[in-house]
């Protein structure tokens, strides 16, 4: 599938939330705690991202069908509570709010759009980049894994179930 990663516009800001939305459903479907609950990203932290130049969109035909975002660390993420980052602890991103519109799970752009991340990351000058998924969110730890993350240990967010498991991926 012929497919774009680019900057989130304000424009994208409504399918961006549907997005998101999907991917919440997705979770509950699944049974996953992990966006549930009033936790999780919503149209507030989208907007902001779009706001900040940290959104980012997968696209099909100039419309948006998957969102994340790259925040810059320490505000990325907690410390781990189990665990160690390799390298440093100032210089890194991490990708939040991953999600993939309904029509196109299961077609490899999950994969496709991590990648696209990484090398957005890269652009900007990161070589350390984090991801942190629900410890039973496989589908998200197979496409973690596929795209050269290594587990670096546990974190806890301050929610209910706010354990994740956390990777990195330390590039040239």
């Amino acid at each position: 599938m012929e497919h774009q990663i680019r900057i989130a516009a304000s424009g994208d800001l409504e399918n961006i939330v549907a997005i998101i939305e999907s991917g919440r459903a997705y979770l509950k479907t699944q049974g996953l705690p992990q966006w549930q609950n009033g936790y999780g990203p919503n149209r507030e932290e989208a907007a902001a991202d779009i706001e900040r130049g940290r959104g980012y969109v997968l696209a099909i035909a100039g419309k948006a069908v998957g969102y994340a975002s790259l925040i810059p660390g320490p505000e990325g993420s907690p410390a781990l509570s189990e665990g160690v980052w390799a390298g440093g602890e100032e210089h890194y991103t991490t990708i939040h709010r991953v999600a993939l519109e309904t029509s196109v799970r299961g077609s490899g752009l999950s994969r496709a759009f991590l990648e696209g991340l990484i090398q957005a990351a890269r652009t900007l000058g990161y070589s350390d980049i984090r991801i942190d998924t629900h410890p039973e969110n496989v589908i998200m730890q197979k496409a973690i894994d596929k795209t050269g993350f290594t587990y670096a240990g546990i974190m806890q967010l301050p929610i209910p179930e706010g354990e994740r498991w956390a990777y990195q991926l330390l590039v040239d």
